[in-house]
């Protein structure tokens, strides 16, 4: 362990200058992708830890806010952490949750999530649920009026239908076409070009995980492809970030931790998991303990980004368990990053195809996030949202464990002394 972290040191030294100059293409160029939506404020970082206290992923900007309110008014940490959740869900415009959340490979949306209650100890997920927009109440529910862990598919889709949710077709305008669009682009593979293939699949699938080798590379190749959104219908808000995802898909779940005046802490979170994923597949959401995780005595954690990656070193619960032990909040999320490093046998190949970012409240309200690379597959820095104190939300960047981004890679920690 000590060994891989001075490779990753060394790889990240050599490669600061790039790490800067990702920032300034950041800060410079605006994108559909950019974060600047969510204006938040960037004072600097409190020297003590402040209560009551939200984490989340930069998303749902009202949400935030009236959920922080929420905490400020003395609401039930779940409550808010909820009320984050919903906002995702019922907005079509976003493509990570909910309605106008993006389908599988079969054009149906399939819902996870999973929420915990610290102050009863109590937890439940639901997982590849069909035509229920609210899964994250629905995993509530199943919380509150039953002593199940989890509950998938058709039988959690009856279940809600039984307590009182409405079934809807989950697909938007918007989302059905970039579906159509998706299909179009992968039916004719001479359209992607080359490119790099992720070597943890077998042979025979390969190929059906591909990225273009580099940012510009990428970026080239959704300009040339974004034609085809148009003739799908797509409007000019949406061509570039459809065409985007049909490429070059990633999982970006709704995670949120909330923690009172009173050390009281929830989390909740909810998906539409990767787009175009196998049906029945589940995101690590629902896997308590994986993609969320609240100990009381300690702090919550939760993630966004590569399930099965994830999934393997349990990771939400690895990081309470390093904070357990006395590390800080960024401490234990790099560690568990490091293990993921170590089940990928520190191919840089195989991790470029993995985005992880960890979201991390301690008792005390001390934060904060971590993410495997420094910028996402857009090229822009990782952020997330912190609110705490008496103030308003802000946003910061994330600690990588790559002073880099997944596209374009880093030198082979392998090969480093």
């Amino acid at each position: 362990m000590a060994e891989l972290s001075r490779r990753s040191f060394l790889a990240g030294a050599a490669l600061s200058s790039a790490s800067m100059a990702l920032k300034s293409k950041c800060e410079a160029q605006a994108s559909p992708m950019d974060h600047s939506q969510h204006g938040h404020a960037k004072p600097e970082r409190p020297l003590v830890p402040r209560l009551p206290a939200l984490i989340s992923k930069v998303t749902a900007t009202s949400g935030i806010d009236s959920a922080f309110r929420m905490l400020l008014d003395g609401s039930d940490t779940l409550d808010a952490a909820l009320h984050v959740c919903k906002t995702q869900e019922d907005d079509p415009k976003d493509c990570s949750a909910g309605l106008g959340g993006l389908p599988n490979v079969q054009g149906e949306v399939q819902l996870d999530a999973c929420c915990i209650h610290g102050p009863t100890h109590r937890s439940a997920a639901v997982a590849s649920v069909p035509g229920i927009r609210n899964a994250s109440a629905l995993a509530r529910v199943l919380m509150e009026q039953t002593d199940n862990a989890l509950l998938v598919g058709s039988d959690a889709h009856a279940f809600a239908l039984a307590h009182g949710f409405a079934s809807e077709d989950l697909l938007t305008d918007r989302s059905r076409k970039t579906y159509e669009l998706w299909k179009e682009i992968w039916s004719k593979p001479e359209l992607l070009g080359s490119g790099i293939y992720n070597p943890l699949w077998p042979e025979s699938e390969r190929k059906r995980h591909f990225m273009p080798d580099s940012q510009q590379a990428l970026d080239s190749l959704v300009s040339r492809l974004e034609p085809l959104a148009r003739q799908a219908g797509l409007g000019p808000e949406a061509t570039w970030r459809s065409t985007f995802d049909a490429v070059s898909p990633a999982a970006e779940p709704v995670y949120v931790s909330t923690i009172d005046r009173n050390g009281q802490l929830s989390c909740a979170c909810t998906s539409s998991g990767m787009p175009w994923r196998m049906p029945g597949v589940s995101s690590d959401i629902a896997v308590v303990g994986a993609g969320c995780f609240v100990d009381p005595d300690v702090g919550s954690a939760g993630s966004s980004g590569n399930a099965a990656a994830n999934i393997k070193i349990a990771g939400a619960h690895t990081i309470i368990e390093n904070m357990r032990t006395g590390m800080s909040p960024e401490e234990a999320g790099l560690a568990a990053l490091r293990r993921i490093v170590q089940w990928c046998n520190s191919d840089m190949t195989a991790l470029r195809f993995i985005e992880i970012v960890y979201y991390i409240l301690r008792k005390d309200g001390a934060y904060g996030s971590v993410s495997l690379w420094r910028g996402d597959r857009t090229g822009h820095v990782r952020q997330f949202t912190i609110s705490d104190g008496e103030g308003m939300r802000r946003t910061e960047d994330c600690r990588s464990l790559f002073e880099c981004s997944p596209t374009n890679g880093c030198p082979d920690i392998r090969s480093k002394a």
